[in-house]
């Protein structure tokens, strides 16, 4: 591994790009598509999230195997082509299709594609020095974001009366932006360690995971995080249109607040994150979030929301920007497509598991608020746990072992 220029940044972030659009429709789009079937709050709380409550379960034994593949294409391209079957559901979707296709689709797009972010991820540790994860993935992060705002931008003139324009953007942007990282970023040349080569099972994963406390309070921590976050997003349009009375194509907007916040912060946030402290800055950046998410369960108004959001957007940048990278410093590097994977999986279980509950909840109250008071909760116990990690002062030397440089 080594210090990675501005260049080598933007070429890895092509990818993000695509999964920040992917994740945006997710987010701001597709709750109003399922709603249009006559879809109940939890069907659409469990369905309209960016991740797959099946494809988690997976994600450790794809990070395990991404860390034994040797292949022509190297570890993690032949992974990160499990992005294809999402690019195929999106078109299919843009045909607006029968209901027990449109809920097929919307389990299996997640599922394939959390597989491939799952490989995509661990190029990140695989080629970067952990002094500079942070500014790394910051950048990543904006780049996800500017996709993601551009979606939100193309769905506010033509969702009512174009949308098929929004499905076929989403697979366009996957195709291109994973072609682009994948012709372009070159994978460590050096072999699978002979740990890795060792037999796998679960029990292996749990055990390695465990011998780590500081890593397993982490991921416990990320946890609520991610619960509260999957809780949340789903419903932020809606929100906007149901409780404050604003029109759906203008509920874009409110989203697009948070976006713009969160994107701007997201570099700085990272560059920080390496000089302060990746847990320091983390704490500050959950605790914001928690107090502004909660503030805006009580707004009234739409310009209320667009400011509130924004204030939240510049919280939810810090740790969503500083996660992975101080994963990183808490576990072997030996074994990193392994245990990102085991990590990811209680995350990304973690985000359906808080929609559908959070969606149940608004079923139960008739009211989106409890929504968002629900998911300050699960922030604040996010950093009540965070506060028990113990971030080793210097990077364990199996961390800065040397790699083939990238692009």
């Amino acid at each position: 591994m080594r210090r990675v220029s501005l260049r080598w940044m933007l070429l890895y972030g092509a990818a993000r790009t695509g999964v920040g659009i992917h994740d945006i429709f997710y987010n701001a789009v597709a709750g109003f598509y399922l709603a249009s079937y006559g879809m109940p709050n939890v069907a659409i709380g469990f369905l309209a999230n960016e991740r797959s409550l099946i494809g988690a379960l997976l994600q450790p034994l794809v990070g395990a195997a991404s860390d034994r593949l040797q292949t022509p294409l190297g570890r993690r391209r032949p992974v990160m082509l499990l992005v294809i079957p999402t690019i195929l559901g999106f078109l299919a979707l843009a045909m607006r299709p029968d209901t027990w296709l449109v809920v097929l689709i919307f389990i299996l797009g997640p599922l394939f594609l959390g597989l491939a972010v799952t490989a995509y991820q661990v190029l990140l540790p695989d080629c970067v020095v952990p002094e500079q994860r942070g500014l790394a993935n910051g950048v990543n992060v904006f780049m996800g974001f500017v996709g993601g705002i551009g979606l939100l931008l193309v769905a506010f003139r033509v969702w009512e009366s174009q949308p098929g324009i929004v499905f076929i953007g989403v697979a366009a942007s996957l195709a291109v932006g994973f072609a682009i990282t994948m012709l372009t970023i070159k994978e460590p040349a050096d072999g699978v360690s002979e740990e890795a080569e060792e037999r796998f099972s679960l029990g292996d994963y749990l055990q390695s995971i465990l011998q780590y406390r500081s890593a397993t309070l982490y991921v416990a921590s990320y946890f609520f995080f991610w619960f509260g976050i999957g809780g949340i997003t789903p419903f932020i349009t809606r929100f906007g249109n149901e409780e404050l009375g604003v029109p759906q194509n203008e509920t874009f907007l409110l989203l697009l607040a948070v976006m713009i916040a969160t994107m701007v912060s997201a570099a700085p946030a990272g560059w920080l994150g390496d000089r302060i402290g990746k847990k320091v800055m983390t704490s500050w950046g959950l605790i914001a979030f928690a107090v502004f998410i909660l503030i805006g369960s009580q707004i009234e108004t739409r310009d209320q929301a667009i400011v509130i959001l924004a204030f939240a957007g510049i919280g939810q940048a810090i740790p969503s920007v500083l996660a992975y990278p101080l994963f990183t410093e808490l576990v072997p590097a030996r074994r990193m497509g392994e245990l990102t994977g085991l990590s990811t999986m209680v995350w990304s279980l973690a985000q359906p598991i808080g929609a559908t509950v959070f969606g149940a909840v608004a079923d139960a109250t008739g009211s989106l608020r409890s929504v968002l008071v629900g998911g300050s909760i699960a922030l604040l116990i996010s950093w009540l746990i965070l506060r028990a990690v113990n971030v080793p002062r210097k990077v364990p030397p199996e961390n800065t072992a040397p790699v083939a440089d990238g692009a």
